[in-house]
């Protein structure tokens, strides 16, 4: 057992304390922080989508301004949201005399209605700023994200459809750009045309949508929104509401609340912890897969290494072949659990910094501890590393280089991540056929059971899962560690179709 141990630690230290592995503890937190600057500094200065309107009517490009005007103020309260939340004391905030609407809440029509009647956001700024933190940088709102620029100079309004087609392609092409209010010259994103038999009937001519982005099809969603809301209003004008009237019919949101009918009444309503817990497993699961990867291309990489330089031939002077084999997959797993363990104190570092329902980490973190995820992940952690990391170490002791590896590598990579795939109908049906069918295939089981864990699947299916995936990792410990004892001293790689034979002679 002290050479187990001995060699285990070895392994540990040579990979925990070793510049690469401290490098990746510091980049990887920041290179997460860095991605999610990064999105929200892509987000902030995306550019403003310019877009023309011919419309035949006369009736419709003001429903479009209406409506993209209405997405704008419910992007903005979205942000103006999030900057309360980080830029002010949350707490005091809600005991102080600013109204509701100020604070963040939810983000639908009828508080768009009464934000811009309780005065918008200059009067918002001056309620929110007794209550700002020193170092609070002023909100600025966001950029449009469209924007409708009048026609060009050479555009006839008595031109048909055909021509105006005709007229707008090189603008549409960006051959030709538009100059907006005397500043730089724009490419139009798209144009919109709506002919004068534009209407609900089955006859009626479409509008038309020209673009050449195909990709970005958030304006033509706008566009089709506007169009629709427009007509339906025109439907109800009919029956003869005002506007006033019509504008409060579109504020109603309908109010729902979820509920698990597995609890008490009073604590069935479902709450940011309950989203969070049935998160938690794809999260966990995911953090699985990286990790028994990671550690085990360490395994592949380092007997490989071992076996090539002769290094493992003075281990073996030492210990023996069962030895070396338990202590690197030991040491190996330390090495797997490091990485999370370092997460997890940071995430409740991160989470002590401030308390409530509204802290997401704080929230994770309490979800995680106050439920049994934590113990089943570290019990199938064990589980599908004993299996993968077996499955490496033979890898590794058959090959004398990586360029050798490859060749077993190609067709076990293409075993591991076929399930890939069905995980997300697992997800969203964690009961399902899908998820029962991967539960029992012993390579999938420690994935699948994870995923399932927040959904209570049948205690029978798991537990018999889970018997027969310890026999098949007892089994495979067998027949690989002996592919690793009979191969990790030979001078040259085994042939292929030698493995078998190694796996078959059970002698030291």
């Amino acid at each position: 057992m002290k050479q187990v141990l001995l060699i285990a630690w070895r392994e540990y230290k040579q990979y925990v304390f070793s510049r690469g592995f401290l490098l990746f503890l510091i980049m990887f937190p920041l290179g997460v922080i860095g991605a999610g600057a990064a999105v929200g500094f892509l987000e902030n200065n995306k550019p403003t989508r310019h877009f023309v309107v011919y419309d035949q009517t006369g009736a419709y490009t003001a429903h479009i301004d209406r409506e993209l005007e209405r997405r704008h103020m419910l992007s903005a309260i979205a942000a103006w949201d999030v900057y309360v939340g980080v830029s002010t004391d949350l707490d005091a905030l809600v005991d102080s005399s600013v109204p509701d609407v100020f604070q963040p809440g939810p983000v639908n029509e009828r508080r768009a209605q009464e934000f811009t009647a309780a005065g918008g956001f200059d009067v918002a700024r001056e309620n929110i700023a007794p209550f700002l933190k020193s170092l609070a940088l002023p909100f600025e709102m966001p950029r449009p994200s469209f924007q409708r620029l009048p026609l060009p100079n050479d555009f006839s309004e008595t031109a048909s459809l055909a021509e105006v087609e005709a007229t707008l392609r090189p603008y549409l092409l960006e051959e030709r750009l538009v100059r907006i209010n005397g500043g730089s010259p724009q490419p139009v994103f798209a144009a919109i045309l709506i002919p004068e038999g534009f209407g609900p009937q089955d006859d009626a001519s479409p509008a038309q949508y020209w673009s050449r982005n195909l990709t970005d099809q958030a304006l033509e969603i706008a566009i089709t929104t506007a169009l629709d809301t427009a007509l339906r209003r025109e439907a109800i004008a009919d029956f003869g509401l005002s506007e006033e009237m019509l504008d409060d019919v579109v504020a109603i949101d309908a109010p729902v609340a979820a509920f698990r009918p597995d609890r008490t009444a009073e604590d069935a309503e479902l709450g940011l912890q309950d989203r969070i817990e049935t998160a938690l497993p794809a999260v966990l699961t995911y953090v699985l897969l990286v990790i028994i990867f990671g550690v085990g291309n360490l395994l592949l990489t380092n007997t490989i290494e071992e076996r090539s330089n002769k290094i493992v031939e003075i281990l073996l002077s030492s210990v023996t072949a069962n030895q070396l084999m338990m202590g690197k997959l030991v040491g190996i797993a330390a090495v797997g659990l490091t990485m999370p363990t370092i997460f997890l104190f940071g995430a409740l570092a991160m989470s002590a910094t401030s308390a409530g329902q509204e802290n997401i980490m704080a929230v994770a973190v309490a979800s995680l501890f106050s439920s049994n995820l934590i113990y089943i992940y570290l019990f199938y952690f064990l589980c599908a590393y004993v299996i993968f990391a077996m499955i490496f170490l033979a890898i590794g002791a058959v090959s004398n280089s990586l360029q050798d590896a490859q060749s077993y590598m190609g067709p076990v990579m293409v075993l591991v991540f076929a399930p890939l795939p069905l995980m997300v109908m697992v997800f969203q049906n964690p009961n399902g056929v899908a998820a029962s069918i991967l539960t029992w295939i012993p390579l999938y089981t420690p994935y699948a059971v994870m995923m399932r864990a927040a959904a209570d699947p049948p205690l029978w299916e798991i537990l018999g899962a889970t018997a027969l995936m310890l026999a098949f990792a007892i089994f495979l410990m067998r027949i690989m560690g002996r592919i690793f004892r009979n191969a990790i001293l030979q001078a040259s790689p085994p042939k292929i179709r030698d493995v078998w034979r190694l796996a078959k002679n059970d002698g030291e």
